[in-house]
């Protein structure tokens, strides 16, 4: 299992999600990147999506929120961030925050590094495609 970020277009999309939506125990959301200007959109958008506890308000509270996710009760995770295009078109500097996050924390912690740090923390594949 490798948990990765995919770049794909609208038609490769289609064929995927007939696959994400019908496997079993797999969580999937979609993001419509045309409506998420800025970085309090993402969180507000991400913390409704995934359901967290609360709503995040910073960095710390969203990357504690995603590397849990129990209350989903997913043998997996899939994002698709629609629009990937125009995802947080004003606020760039964030957005490049968002993807350095996956790329760098939450796809790792959920493909090995939750086995170090969580008391029978099981990995799960988390995937994320971007769609332009």
């Amino acid at each position: 299992m490798e948990n990765k970020i995919y770049y794909v277009n609208g038609h490769q999309i289609s064929e995927i999600q007939k696959d994400l939506y019908t496997t079993e125990g797999l969580w999937v959301g979609e993001i419509d990147g045309a409506q998420v200007d800025t970085w309090e959109d993402y969180l507000n958008t991400i913390s409704e999506l995934m359901q967290f506890p609360t709503i995040s308000k910073s960095l710390i509270s969203y990357s504690d929120w995603i590397s849990d996710l129990s209350w989903l009760n997913a043998t997996g995770y899939a994002l698709i961030i629609q629009n990937f295009d125009r995802f947080m078109s004003k606020d760039l500097k964030s957005k490049t925050i968002v993807m350095e996050s996956f790329e760098e924390d939450i796809l790792p912690w959920w493909q090995e590094e939750i086995k170090n740090c969580v008391v029978e923390g099981e990995p799960k594949s988390f995937n994320v495609y971007l769609v332009d």
